[in-house]
């Protein structure tokens, strides 16, 4: 070896690129990138106690990680990584045959395949007791830090191994022989030691481990240290720089020279995978938002308040107010006010769906290029989020802000058709690897688009699973405890979960607690009892050994500040006012559920009879219907009834796509023709078709002030929906007619009755007030009878206590936000007096009972919380891949693809002009993400049910869509095109048809 220090013939990386890269030079590499993600990513905070928690200085703590994360691939210097170089450059390999490398090998054959992470771990307390570290003698290994590093290293692939063993505390080569003894073992000691000879020699900590949580952000750290690393074009720049520049390569000097090179070369690797800091300027609410002349007095009330509390840490800030009272804008500022007193650098928005974190994309944009200090890098996160426009779209994917390069000053990809390819990650992993038979994986777009990386964005907005997966014992599941540790997180809609999603909630807030993670937390309907539940959880795991106190009642609307670090709360010193006080009609019609025009006391007749004013005199109506199918026949029936009104030439949806648009109508979308307007929106249409009804009510039934907005109040419109509007539309009506529901779902809807300020001459005469009606099904018995097409949408006890409760105000308004606590609350009263009480209690039972298992099976899931952690390998237990979580419980969804066919073949519409495409325009025939965006356009979510195991070989999509992950689940319905029109797929008994106007109709045959 001469002056060299280590063997550099033993390899680190080698497939795909021109030479073979040494270990050591990879191990150099990562510490340094890791070094440049401690000093640009890792907020202020989360360094203190990082430092803190290991008993040594910032730079010290610095040097540490540097050290350990270099050290997470040593596990390849063992006979059986290196024979997998072998048998791809033989000639290379040829010193495997030396004497050193053969005698401490065990006999080929005898080997039992050890994975080189699991390797790593194995050997790394022996290093460690070698070079300081505390000794394991007469100590429980618990009590140690070393078995943690070794741990946390071990999971550098994304599941952490089983505890240290003490016998690798004096020879792991002894318990595991595959290890390679003799000149294996002397590598890895060569390789730990020059590593820490680069390092400057950082001394080993004398405290005990890490807390977990914190450990677990370090193996986030380490692993994202790693891929940065494991790019191409950084390992080729090191060859050619530094390798080939010193034939010496492995000598001492040569070896500085890499590690002066990595740490120059790290911090441009940082930034252009898209991480670093988000840091919000500091000012006032008027100062975030000076687009707002005169802020709500929620908003001003938070602001002052937060000033006056002189906040110096984290905490927990709950925001309840009434929808329109400018909650968004409130947690916006709060974010940046609480994130510089705790020392965070970052956002996470979570909200309840796809389409509540769509609408916030565009206003997190909005904020983070007006109040960023500098650039930073912003994703939207969920299943679909490469399908929106918006989003995909390179440039809103990084909101412009000062010191932002220009395209021209990053680096230029190579492009194949409309994809973008980065840097390839060059990963030689045994069989068994996370990827399969391919060792190489290539990942088109933005480096933060990357599976399981956009968590890690300075700026991030999606759905609440994106968090709660963090608490699953998922694998990589370090990478959102790291992506997570350094945010302020904001939780949206807090209401709107069910008793499973609600427990999962619970266990984040007490991680994000450990974690001193400041978190906001915003709802419109949380019961009391709730809220104070959201906020203890929190600061349980924030003060893991004290107690949160008696919490004072949440005021509504209102806002209260808990410290983490155990301080006082506090709560608004004045009542907080409003702008929007106002009195909400509610008048509950007893219905029978019928659809039966002539049927005096059906539901369809109360409807009808509500409608007349809108069908005669315009205005603008909501209904909103409890099932899809139900929502499909209630839009049938009434667009009959204003046929019969309007004329024969009255066409209800007439959006032919034959029909040119007009300027008022939304892409896709023709023109309405007179009369009143009627359209239906669900869950169940298209995507894109989705995407152009909402966008389409948008236009209708939006602010009047906003651009593109024209309010049809002179000849009316009906939108027929879901709970699909309940949330993330910002829609105004006239009048919203609902079939029951749990008050606080009401609530919610009726925050869409009179939402904005209009002059009174758009209101139509009819409406001299909010007002919203309530269609509730009446039994045989005079009370409330679900009907059993609602199947399990509503706990039957809840809609019983919202009908009693309504009908005891006998027509009484409800004060908003006066009465809107009050209500529910009492829906949900331990003792509530009901006209029922023997039906309300077996209700009432199965409710709880249900409640109960929900919650239980959400523990069994959860991880634990961290102070109840006995070892980092309980994170990653689950086999289950990400993409089959369900963090709601609930029937899942099929994505089903119309596709029609004639003597021709097989189309995409129904016109059979678009052929459905057999494989992707890319050399490769795989497809572009354009063109899986297109194809998914015509995608729509139908639920599991018989159907779906009645499907066959005519339902499987082309053979090439099995390399596309987001086309492969696709399930084809094929259509059958006749002169006499469409006839839809029949499969396993049922008949599903797409509807334009309808959407994904399911029937029974």
């Amino acid at each position: 070896m001469g002056d060299r220090v280590v063997d550099v013939r033993l390899c680190g990386k080698s497939r795909g690129l021109p030479a073979p890269y040494a270990l050591i030079g990879h191990l150099i590499d990562t510490a340094a990138v890791c070094g440049a993600v401690w000093g640009g990513v890792l907020p202020a905070g989360l360094r203190a106690r990082l430092a803190a928690a290991l008993q040594v200085p910032e730079e010290h703590a610095r040097l540490l990680l540097m050290f350990w994360a270099g050290l997470h691939d040593l596990g390849k210097i063992m006979p059986q990584f290196q024979d997998m170089i072998l048998s791809e450059r033989p000639g290379h390999c040829a010193f495997l045959a030396e004497a050193s490398y053969v005698q401490g090998r065990r006999t080929a054959g005898d080997d039992t395949r050890v994975r080189h992470e699991n390797a790593t771990s194995f050997v790394v307390p022996l290093l460690f007791g070698e070079l300081g570290y505390p000794s394991s003698e007469g100590r429980r290994l618990g009590s140690l830090l070393t078995p943690q590093v070794a741990q946390v290293l071990g999971g550098h692939h994304g599941r952490y191994p089983q505890d240290a063993d003490p016998r690798d505390f004096r020879d792991p080569s002894s318990r595991t022989p595959e290890l390679g003894s003799g000149g294996w073992s002397e590598e890895r000691r060569r390789h730990a030691v020059a590593l820490h000879e680069l390092l400057g020699r950082p001394a080993a900590p004398v405290g005990g481990p890490l807390p977990r949580q914190l450990a677990a952000v370090v193996a986030g750290v380490v692993i994202v240290s790693d891929w940065i690393a494991s790019q191409e074009h950084a390992i080729c720049h090191q060859l050619a720089t530094v390798v080939d520049a010193h034939p010496d390569y492995g000598s001492p000097e040569s070896l500085r020279a890499h590690m002066r090179s990595a740490q120059a070369a790290a911090p441009d690797l940082v930034r252009e995978a898209g991480l670093g800091a988000a840091q919000f300027r500091p000012g006032s609410f008027r100062e975030h938002f000076p687009q707002i002349a005169v802020p709500y007095p929620l908003q001003t009330s938070v602001a002052d308040g937060l000033r006056e509390a002189a906040l110096d840490g984290p905490g927990i800030l709950l925001v309840t107010a009434p929808t329109g009272e400018g909650k968004t804008e409130t947690a916006l500022h709060a974010s940046a006010v609480i994130g510089a007193a705790a020392g965070t650098s970052g956002l996470f928005f979570a909200l309840p769906t796809q389409a509540t974190a769509n609408q916030m994309y565009g206003r997190l944009v909005r904020f983070c290029t007006a109040n960023l200090t500098d650039s930073a890098q912003l994703t939207l996160l969920h299943g679909a989020a490469d399908l929106y426009a918006p989003y995909t779209s390179p440039s809103c994917t990084t909101p412009p802000s000062a010191g932002q390069p220009s395209p021209a000053d990053q680096p230029q990809p190579q492009q194949d058709g409309d994809e973008v390819s980065d840097p390839r990650v060059v990963s030689d992993c045994e069989p068994g690897s996370e990827h399969g038979a391919s060792t190489v994986s290539v990942e088109a777009g933005n480096w933060l688009r990357g599976r399981g990386r956009g968590i890690l964005a300075p700026v991030a907005v999606g759905t609440i699973d994106q968090a709660l997966m963090a608490v699953l014992p998922l694998r990589r599941n370090a990478l959102r405890h790291f992506g997570l540790a350094g945010k302020t997180v904001v939780v949206d809609e807090a209401h709107a979960f069910d008793a499973y999603t609600h427990a999962l909630l619970v266990r984040l807030l007490e991680w994000l607690g450990a974690l001193r993670v400041p978190v906001v937390l915003l709802s419109a309907t949380l019961t009391g009892e709730t809220a104070r539940g959201l906020v203890t959880a929190y600061l349980r795991g924030a003060r893991p050994g004290g107690t949160a106190g008696e919490l004072p009642a949440p005021a509504y609307p209102g806002w209260m500040w808990a410290p983490a670090d155990g301080g006082p709360v506090t709560v608004p010193a004045a009542p907080v006012g409003t702008v929007r006080a106002r009195e909400l009609a509610i008048d509950v019609r007893r219905v029978r559920h019928s659809y039966d025009a002539a049927d005096r006391e059906g539901r369809l007749a109360a409807l009808l009879e509500e409608l007349r004013g809108v069908a005669e005199s315009g205005g603008c109506v909501a209904v909103i219907c409890t099932t899809v199918a139900e929502a499909q026949q209630t839009y049938q029936a009434i667009a009959d009834y204003l046929e019969s009104l309007h004329g024969g030439a009255y066409r209800a949806a007439d959006d032919d796509p034959g029909v040119p648009a007009g300027p008022d109508s939304a892409a896709g979308l023709g023109t309405p023709g007179p009369g009143t307007r009627l359209r239906l929106l669900h869950a169940r249409f298209p995507q894109q078709r989705r995407a152009d009804l909402t966008a389409e009510a948008e236009r209708w039934f939006g602010k009047v002030e906003d651009e593109g907005v024209e309010r049809p109040a002179g000849s009316g419109a009906i939108l027929v929906a879901t709970q699909v509007i309940e949330q993330s539309l910002d829609l105004d009506f006239d009048l919203v007619i609902s079939d029951l529901a749990p008050m606080a779902m009401l609530l919610q809807r009726a925050g869409r009755l009179w939402r904005h300020p209009l002059p009174a001459s758009i209101r139509p005469r009819w409406a001299a007030a909010p007002h919203m009606v309530v269609l509730a099904p009446i039994g045989r018995n005079g009370g409330v009878q679900p009907p059993r097409t609602w199947g399990e949408v509503y706990a039957p006890s809840l809609l019983q206590r919202t009908f009693e409760l309504l009908e005891r105000r006998s027509g009484k308004p409800v004060a908003v936000p006066g009465d809107v606590q009050q209500l529910v609350d009492e829906v949900y009263a331990g003792e509530f007096p009901s006209d029922d009480p023997e039906t309300l209690l077996k209700r009432d039972l199965s409710r709880l009972a249900d409640d109960m298992a929900q919650t239980s099976l959400a523990h069994m899931a959860a991880l634990k919380a961290p102070n109840r952690l006995s070892s980092l390998h309980e994170l990653t237990t689950s086999d289950v891949d990400e993409d089959m979580i369900r963090s709601r419980l609930g029937v899942d969804s099929v994505p089903v693809l119309p596709v029609y066919e004639d003597e021709r073949g097989r189309w995409l519409d129904e016109a059979c002009t678009v052929q459905l495409p057999a494989h992707g325009s890319r050399r490769d025939r795989r497809f572009t993400r354009g063109e899986v965006r297109d194809i998914l356009g015509h995608v729509a979510p139908l639920a599991h049910g018989p159907w779906r195991n009645a499907c066959g070989a005519e339902n499987e999509p082309p053979p090439a869509w099995a390399e596309e992950p987001r086309l492969a689940r696709v399930v084809v319905l094929p259509h059958t095109v006749t002169v006499d029109g469409v006839v839809g797929c029949r499969v396993g008994g049922h008949r599903i048809t797409y509807d334009r106007h309808l959407g994904m109709l399911v029937s029974a045959e």
